[in-house]
């Protein structure tokens, strides 16, 4: 009886050890990884094409900036670790990676300059947005749809890529859809715009662009240098543009072409604004329709 006790405490105190050991070879290669991870990230740059994606999938994003995270309350902070982990494309259980992180390690990354980068570039980015940009209508009939069309071929006025996302009018009627400012902000360009004809543009306070562009009419007493509210009337969907006549219309079916801008250096760029079209779905003002 003794020896088969014996046994028993040996094959447990084999396994405990086998277990302690497989823990410790985890623990040493994820903290061999996290350290490389580290010394790479010191000689990288910003991958500008995979940054300008904006791949935020599967409500990444609305989770980056809704959770409470007591370990790391900068939600900005959480959004740049998330797509430095995850290669620029961050899905909901991409998320897990910059929540492993210590507070040691997150300190260490903090000090790259490609962490530095991203930060700036996505607060400027994301910090004002509020809500999406065409209200829902109450009765339902008037409905919007967009799908993730960047960088697909445009040719008027010459071959170029889509920096944007269409928000296309199930009723082809312009004039009926509103469109509200997704941020506070300044009315920075207001007018006729050959590609996007009648147009406003709003400059954030943190210094996102947004554009509206194929807009059939303005908010009245809407003026360049006049300050705006997120969610306030700018105008209404239109089918205006591509025509170096000013209030040409009929080239392409109403909606809304919504950009988004930032300044790198002294030039603008672009980024993709579907996944946070996607994230502002969820925060759509309603507004009773008129035909």
């Amino acid at each position: 009886m003794k020896r088969k006790k014996d046994k028993i405490l040996i094959v447990a105190s084999i396994l405990i050890l086998a277990s302690i050991n497989v823990f410790l070879l985890s623990y040493i290669h994820t903290t061999l990884s996290y350290q490389n991870m580290i010394r790479k990230l010191h000689t990288l740059d910003v991958n500008m094409e995979l940054f300008r994606s904006m791949e935020f999938k599967e409500n990444s994003l609305m989770r980056l900036l809704s959770e409470n995270d007591k370990k790391h309350t900068d939600k900005i902070e959480n959004i740049t670790l998330s797509m430095m982990l995850n290669s620029y494309s961050c899905t909901k259980k991409g998320i897990l990676k910059y929540q492993k992180l210590s507070e040691t390690m997150v300190k260490k990354v903090r000090e790259t300059q490609i962490y530095q980068k991203l930060y700036e570039r996505y607060k400027t980015i994301l910090t004002d947005i509020q809500y999406f940009p065409v209200p829902e209508d109450l009765d339902k009939k008037y409905l919007v749809s967009f799908e993730n069309s960047w960088g697909n071929p445009r040719t008027y006025g010459g071959d170029r890529r889509h920096e944007g996302t269409d928000i296309m009018a199930n009723e082809n009627i312009r004039g009926i859809y509103p469109v509200v400012s997704v941020s506070d902000g300044v009315v920075e360009n207001k007018g006729w715009l050959e590609q996007g004809g009648y147009r406003i543009g709003i400059r954030s306070e943190s210094g996102a662009y947004y554009y509206y562009a194929h807009l059939y009419s303005y908010a009245p007493d809407l003026e360049v240098g006049d300050k705006v509210l997120a969610g306030q009337l700018l105008g209404f969907m239109g089918d205006s543009g591509y025509s170096k006549v000013e209030g040409t219309t009929g080239n392409f079916d109403v909606h809304l072409h919504f950009g988004i801008y930032y300044m790198e250096g002294d030039k603008e760029t672009s980024v993709n604004p579907y996944y946070i079209l996607k994230y502002l779905e969820h925060y759509k003002l309603s507004y009773a329709f008129g035909d």
